[in-house]
């Protein structure tokens, strides 16, 4: 038997693998075009990204490195080094002490003498106050990294004894110096010419001295006076801090006999201002309970607020009994004032003469019968 071929079904299979030879080649082309496209794009040049990538930071004596990247490939395309910081110095005059802290100018350059931006570190300072070694300490950021400290120095300024005068409790003596305050000083003496020798430190400040001791009449004083600061070293001292010497001769300064006058409300006692009390002490001599008794504190007085007291309870201690308890006398009262003075070194009295008991008391229905005896 004579076998018949199915030409329908050999033409139908030829057009299917045809086909689909025919597709494989369109995505083989397809995908072969899109890789040479990309390959292309960096080869004909790449597309730089905006920001710059730092690779190593500069500092102080090192460059430093940053790059951009290709935007698609990532590979770097432009390179530049850093200039390391080549020098950091502080811009000043010369600094005198005035009490308040001083920030001078801070200068940085690079490698190629090129200033670096104040926005690429920050600045702290130190002891940039008073006389002696300050300190700026330069912080790096940005392009930039480390810590460079730079000292600059802080002067004492010019130191004035401006008066050496005499007081009720001695000399004393006032300089001016530069700030608002100093830390310390060192009083120098000497008398009627003889050696100059330290006669005080004092570690607390102050811009006055009272010297208790210098009082002896037509005896010449003679004072220096050196401010020091804190810390001590070389610049805490100076001929700068050293016044010249100044110079008087003492003269006693007695206190006045106060004033007593009756009143309807007791007896006034009235004295006159004392330059530098800090205050006053009305003290009275007499008998107070039968006892006769010295020295009784009858009214304490701050400085400025009055110069006078009225003594209400002069009758009680007056009144002289006998054993029996019988009024004998009215006995007279000696008043006196002490002004105090309140240094550093302590408290400093100077009292008027007495009043000798020339006053006698009051009566109780306030009818003046002070008299003289």
């Amino acid at each position: 038997m004579k076998k018949h071929v199915n030409y329908f079904m050999i033409v139908a299979f030829v057009l299917i693998a045809g086909f689909a030879l025919m597709g494989e080649n369109v995505l083989s082309a397809n995908a072969a075009e899109q890789t040479k496209e990309d390959i292309k794009v960096c080869e004909n040049g790449h597309t730089p990204a905006n920001e710059w990538v730092i690779k190593r930071y500069a500092r102080f004596n090192s460059d430093g490195k940053r790059v951009k990247l290709c935007k698609v490939c990532g590979i770097a395309v432009k390179c530049e080094k850093i200039p390391c910081i080549a020098s950091v110095r502080v811009i000043h005059k010369k600094l005198i002490c005035n009490g308040k802290a001083f920030k001078p100018q801070i200068q940085v350059t690079d490698s190629n003498g090129k200033k670096i931006s104040a926005s690429n570190y920050t600045v702290r300072y130190s002891d940039n106050v008073w006389p002696g070694r300050a300190v700026a300490q330069v912080t790096f950021k940005g392009n930039y990294r480390g810590t460079i400290e730079r000292a600059f120095k802080i002067y004492l300024g010019k130191v004035t004894l401006t008066k050496v005068e005499n007081t009720a409790w001695g000399t004393r003596i006032v300089w001016s110096a530069p700030g608002n305050r100093s830390y310390a000083y060192q009083i120098y003496r000497s008398i009627n010419g003889g050696k100059c020798e330290l006669l005080f430190t004092s570690m607390e400040g102050g811009r006055s001295f009272l010297d208790q001791h210098a009082k002896t009449p037509g005896v010449k004083y003679t004072y220096k006076v050196d401010v020091i600061c804190y810390p001590y070293g070389d610049d805490a001292y100076g001929s700068a801090s050293m016044t010249p010497p100044k110079s008087v001769v003492y003269k006693e300064k007695k206190l006045s006999t106060p004033s007593v006058t009756n009143t309807s409300k007791g007896v006034k006692v009235s004295w006159k201002r004392v330059q530098y009390a800090t205050y006053y002490e009305v003290r009275g001599s007499g008998y107070k309970d039968g006892v006769l008794r010295n020295n009784l504190l009858i009214a304490r007085v701050k400085a400025g607020d009055s110069l006078s007291i009225i003594d209400k309870n002069l009758l009680t201690r007056t009144i002289k009994r006998d054993k029996k308890g019988n009024i004998v006398e009215k006995a007279p009262v000696n008043y006196y004032v002490t002004a105090v003075v309140s240094t550093l070194t302590g408290k400093f009295r100077s009292s008027s003469p007495r009043t000798k008991g020339k006053w006698v008391a009051t009566r109780k229905n306030n009818i003046p019968a002070l008299r003289t005896r």
